[in-house]
């Protein structure tokens, strides 16, 4: 049997798209997945999302597969990829904008505020705090990363860019969709040419894989510790069963109704895909503007910000939303047509399948020595980010400090679905307000981070790294002052009233 020759025929069937191919796989994975965590005990209390499961098993018949086809000497001898790997970029770089744009359009309370005056301020103060909680693990993260990266590439490996250290804040705190993101910028440009194509996003995308895991085992530690000191009963072999969704939920007053011309699940969607393909034409025109201009800076910006673009895409879908808000108010549209229950759907939808495909693109042969800063960083800074969280949640979030730790160390280490299934374990109802905290700090944390990352994508050009390492330890002294400033004022004060009284 000539396997080569059989090889060749069957790639040759025009009916195999290899890209939708790979498509389905992914979803195959992620109903397996799904199943395996139900049914069997290890993965279930291992907390680990059905995606970052799904990824692994994927990343692992991946791999199983080029050595077996390498040793067949199929493909010229270099092996076979079951999944199209332009496939897999395009499902991770293309649904984390689809994810950002579907959060921001969604609605939560009849295009009116959520909260009165006073309720509304309060919440801001605590979204405000929570971001800065965000921003600061991701600034220790990074210059624990470059911190490390410098002493590697300045005494044990010459070729190493001594910025990449940063990736560990990206690839932890922000997890591989961003990862992915910023190293395609960096490929761009060639900052890791000496680490082959795509060294980059690789060397990112193996560090969010490493931070699933700190999350999840870890995570398990730190849930029976507190639960233990708590007095809870941990019971993961318990399904949950699924919350009652009503009609309002999907069909609420004056929206567009399920089924009409067109069904109202695809009117989201086609909402979602509107605001990205303005976010693709406004990008395109940047594009073109910058390239007329001839000016080397504009230029070397372009791919900053197709790396960016959820950022825009997120941006172009809240002025889309304060459109569709003036229209209703207005009274030249009478219905309302972004449904938050759908939206949500959408959204996590897209997550889930770009965490599948970022995680099947690590390349675990191809990475090489680059193992050695991943392992050494990835250690180092998941028990910082564990000390540092520790220290910050304990003051900041008074009576529910232990809940607010476990969901923030969750986030910062994978996603927020991870710091979700965290605090779960501990407050299976959500009755403390960790559970808000982590998501308005998110939003927040959007708009306090956006300057770093424009700040992360020039980090690795010659020269940039000191005063970018400078930048990144001031914001993080002013974010620590601004969290502890009660601790740091009451201190003064009380040595003041000391002094006074001697």
């Amino acid at each position: 049997m000539d396997i080569k020759a059989i090889w060749s025929e069957a790639v040759k069937n025009e009916y195999l798209s290899f890209g939708v191919v790979t498509v389905c796989f992914v979803c195959l994975l992620i109903l397996f997945a799904n199943i395996l965590r139900r049914k069997i005990p290890i993965f279930r209390r291992s907390l680990m999302p059905s995606a970052v499961i799904a990824g692994i098993l994927g990343l692992i018949i991946k791999e199983v597969v080029l050595a077996i086809t390498k040793v067949y000497g199929l493909n010229g001898g270099e092996g076979i990829n079951i999944f199209n790997t332009a496939t897999l970029n395009g499902i991770v770089y293309h649904m984390l904008p689809v994810a950002f744009i579907a959060l921001c359009l969604r609605e939560k309370d009849d295009y009116a505020s959520e909260f009165g005056k006073t309720e509304a301020k309060k919440n801001r103060v605590s979204a405000t705090k929570s971001g800065a909680l965000i921003i600061s693990s991701y600034l220790l993260q990074g210059l624990i990363g470059i911190a490390v990266t410098f002493i590697l590439g300045k005494f044990f490996m010459p070729d190493l860019n001594k910025a990449t250290g940063i990736m560990l804040a990206l690839g932890y705190g922000q997890g591989p969709q961003q990862a992915n993101a910023t190293g395609y910028i960096w490929d761009m440009a060639g900052h890791m040419s000496a680490w082959g194509i795509n060294g980059a996003r690789n060397f990112g995308l193996t560090i969010a894989a490493l931070g699933f895991i700190w999350a999840s085992i870890p995570g398990i530690i730190l849930v029976n510790i507190v639960a233990k000191k708590k007095g809870i009963t941990v019971k993961r072999n318990e399904f949950q069963k699924s919350s009652e969704v009503s009609s309002h939920t999907i069909e609420g007053p004056d929206e567009v109704p399920l089924s009409e011309s067109i069904d109202k699940f695809s009117l989201q969607v086609c909402m979602v895909g509107g605001v990205y393909i303005l976010t693709i034409g406004f990008i395109l025109c940047l594009e073109f503007l910058f390239r007329a201009s001839g000016i080397k800076f504009l230029i070397d910006l372009i791919p900053t910000f197709w790396g960016f673009a959820f950022m825009l895409a997120a941006l172009f879908a809240l002025g889309v939303k304060v459109i569709l808000r003036r229209l209703v108010r207005t009274g030249v549209m009478h219905r309302k047509y972004p449904n938050s229950y759908m939206m949500n759907r959408i959204s996590g939808a897209a997550f889930d399948l770009s965490i599948t495909a970022a995680l099947i693109l690590v390349s675990v042969t191809t990475l090489g020595t680059l193992w050695i800063p991943v392992l050494i960083m990835t250690t180092v800074g998941g028990l910082l980010t564990m000390l540092h969280l520790r220290l910050l949640c304990y003051h900041i979030y008074k009576g529910y400090k232990e809940e607010a730790f476990l969901a923030f160390y969750g986030m910062e280490t994978g996603t927020i679905a991870n710091g979700m299934i965290l605090l779960r374990e501990i407050d299976n109802g959500f009755k403390t307000p960790a559970g808000d905290d982590l998501v308005l700090g998110s939003s927040a944390a959007i708009i306090l981070g956006l300057p770093l990352l424009l700040l992360i994508a020039q980090a690795p050009r010659p020269g940039n790294l000191w005063w970018v390492a400078l930048v990144i330890l001031a914001y993080f002294l002013i974010l620590l002052t601004y969290m502890l400033k009660d601790l740091i004022f009451r201190k003064k004060a009380k040595t003041e009233s000391a002094e006074k009284d001697t």
